[in-house]
């Protein structure tokens, strides 16, 4: 089962929930800028490769990226009744793991109409209900202190400036409540970090493109990894939101990492 979010939800910040069969992604209004660094620019990136998300996670990480769900649902272990969004939850991966494992009140929210029309079916044939909502990390549709948790998987990057979204998250996150960020972070030196970065400069792009078609999204993705901060750095702009380091968890070498903050 799915929930609407009724239009008015956006201006009172209030969930308004009427029962159908599927959900009604309600699109909040958007910048008309074209640079790069814009969110519609992205939005319209993620629409285009969203046919083949999910088969290019599993081939560019070697299967890998099942590993770090897992360990991002083990790092929070939410207890049965705690609420959960995953903001910038694409496909809807994330949120099925913890729906699957555990009885929560799970909550997806993402930019990108055509990646949740898949975590809508992805997500269809589970017996938790879920929630899906189209919006944006700077203006979240719910009431202040809602959640126990936000998770966000490889999307932090592309919400610029970052600070501010998470100063947004901050607020819709109960007191002592966690984020839990799942993501790339550079590495500038070593065997394994040059490794990284060649792969990244010509392998990615390249079956990127010849998996999905787009040829700008998979150039997209390593150069917007370059340009990520140091895990150090990262800290530093949560403390800026608000919130206190809890934990950090280095997988696979350091590629990947999960930093959890708390309010």
């Amino acid at each position: 089962m799915y929930y609407f979010i009724h239009k008015n939800a956006i201006k009172t910040k209030y969930l308004r929930l009427v029962v159908y069969n599927a959900p009604l992604l309600y699109l909040i209004d958007m910048s008309e800028r074209n640079s790069i660094e814009d969110a519609r620019t992205i939005e319209y990136m993620f629409d285009s490769i969203a046919h083949r998300y999910d088969l290019l996670n599993r081939v560019l990480s070697f299967g890998i990226d099942t590993r770090w769900r897992k360990r991002l649902y083990r790092v929070l272990n939410l207890q049965p009744g705690q609420k959960l969004l995953d903001l910038a939850t694409g496909s809807g991966d994330i949120l099925k793991e913890f729906l699957r494992t555990n009885n929560i009140i799970g909550v997806g929210c993402d930019r990108s109409g055509q990646m949740l029309n898949f975590a809508r079916k992805k997500l269809n044939g589970l017996e938790m209900p879920s929630l899906l909502v189209r919006g944006d990390a700077f203006r979240l549709p719910f009431k202040t202190k809602t959640f126990d948790a936000v998770t966000i998987g490889f999307g932090i990057r592309n919400m610029r400036p970052r600070v501010e979204a998470m100063k947004e998250i901050h607020r819709i996150i109960a007191p002592a409540g966690r984020l839990a960020i799942l993501e790339f972070f550079p590495r500038q030196t070593g065997v394994r970090g040059n490794m990284y970065k060649w792969y990244s400069k010509n392998v990615i792009p390249r079956v990127g493109k010849i998996i999905s078609g787009s040829d700008f999204a998979y150039r997209y993705l390593p150069e917007s990894i370059r340009g990520f901060p140091e895990i150090e750095q990262f800290e530093d702009e949560m403390r800026s939101a608000g919130f206190t380091i809890d934990a950090v968890h280095q997988l696979t070498f350091g590629v990947v990492s999960i930093v959890v903050g708390r309010k």
